[in-house]
């Protein structure tokens, strides 16, 4: 597999280095400068960072010799000779706080999840490291399914894993109502099912401590377990809501379940229209640091590990699990990155992380490619060189560093002030 393109030469970094001069000019004529093709490509217009011009021209470096295919996957070009492009239409299909064309579109939106990366980041990642229709991509740290759902769409099989439930209850869903059509999710009327997993929360003390009775099951609400994993989805979602913002529980399920069937009824058209071909997904329950997966077996690999120093999952995610009865005491100590405390605490991440680094590079095929996506975190008022230590432990295990690239985070000074997307082969 060999993602560079025949204009650049592959080399081995150690540190972000982007030389862009676009000066006042176009920038697309930056990204076009040296393709040996005539076509005529239009970038988004708000494709601006030097990040993002870097990944586009990495990504049409992979299939500036099929125009037609990267007119179907391409995630940073809005015309390929005056067509408009698949992810003009899909990022059309807006999502609550949705900025642009590069998140909260589609599925991405539904659920609340912190620290999450750019969709149409990770696209066009999938695209630059050369995965292809039947090649299987692993996010062995799926968290709220981003890189799934893009490969999905653009018909990349996948494999996602997370030892947090509620984390691959999520992805799940939002890979699942990409098959699905609303008279589907309508097969259940709203209130039956509002009122079937409400009744399993026995109220106490205003609303404020839950309990569980499982007497109730599965098929009582019905027998598709797609639907049933979304309106439990669509109620944790409403729980939320009430949780944090004290939004009426069944005003918020409501407002959620009928944003989403808008979004699952248009991208319902859109595959019809596009003849869009959806990849398989496989999301269980597991540890990073343990695959359940044998060697050799996928083609590449595009995650974001735990923000875990900077991000308690835990707390964020508590309502949820104390409603699926699932012990938060028992799950923190198995979280990378939340176990121990001070110094001890960054110690042990960075043991998981490298016994994480020696599953993936184990369970890769040669020659294939890791996008790992991370930020400089500051922990105890210091910031961490989380950047370099992974490429030394990416190292220590057979991998070699082909490329780093830095993106800002705006708004994000107090404990991340750039994200690192760092690609390794394995060599």
């Amino acid at each position: 597999m060999e993602p560079l393109s025949p204009w650049t030469t592959k080399k081995e970094v150690s540190e972000p280095k982007i030389s862009i001069n676009i000066a006042e000019s176009d920038p697309s004529e930056w990204v076009l400068e040296g393709v040996p093709i005539s076509a005529q490509l239009k970038l988004f217009d708000d494709v601006s960072f030097a990040y993002e011009l870097k990944l586009a021209k990495m990504e049409l470096s992979r299939f500036y010799n099929d125009l037609d295919t990267f007119r179907e996957r391409t995630a940073y070009f809005e015309e390929i000779d005056g067509r408009k492009t698949h992810h003009y239409y899909i990022s059309g299909i807006r999502g609550k706080g949705q900025i642009g064309h590069t998140n909260q579109y589609l599925t991405h939106w539904f659920y609340p999840y912190k620290a999450k990366f750019h969709p149409q980041m990770i696209k066009a990642l999938i695209n630059y490291i050369g995965l292809k229709e039947g090649d299987v991509l692993l996010d062995p740290f799926v968290g709220s399914g981003t890189a799934l759902i893009e490969a999905k769409t653009i018909g990349v099989d996948s494999i996602g894993i997370d030892i947090n439930p509620v984390c691959t209850l999520q992805s799940k869903v939002k890979c699942d109502l990409l098959e699905l059509s609303p008279e589907d999710l309508r097969s259940v009327p709203r209130n039956k099912a509002f009122y079937f997993f409400d009744r399993r929360r026995k109220t106490l003390q205003n609303l404020e401590k839950f309990v569980v009775n499982v007497s109730e099951s599965r098929q009582e609400l019905t027998l598709d377990e797609r639907v049933y994993d979304f309106y439990l989805l669509c109620y944790l979602y409403a729980l939320s809501d009430y949780t944090y913002i004290k939004k009426s529980m069944w005003w918020a399920f409501n407002d959620n379940l009928d944003a989403i069937l808008r979004t699952v009824g248009k991208f319902d058209d859109l595959k019809k229209k596009l003849d869009i071909k959806l990849g398989k997904v496989e999301i269980k329950e597991g540890d990073a640091r343990k695959l359940d997966l044998p060697d050799k077996s996928v083609d590449g690999i595009v995650t974001s590990p735990p923000y875990s120093i900077a991000v308690d999952y835990i707390k964020n995610d508590l309502h949820a699990l104390e409603y699926l009865k699932i012990n938060p005491g028992s799950l923190r100590p198995e979280m990378v990155g939340l176990r121990g405390n001070g110094d001890e605490r960054v110690r042990l991440y960075y043991e998981d992380m490298k016994k994480s680094f020696e599953e993936m590079y184990r369970v890769m095929k040669d020659s294939a490619y890791c996008v790992v996506v991370i930020g400089d975190v500051t922990y105890d008022r210091k910031r961490l060189d989380i950047k370099d230590n992974f490429i030394a432990f990416a190292k220590q295990v057979g991998f070699s560093c082909v490329d780093v690239i830095r993106r800002p985070i705006l708004g994000g000074f107090a404990r991340l002030r750039y994200e690192y997307v760092i690609i390794f082969q394995k060599t």
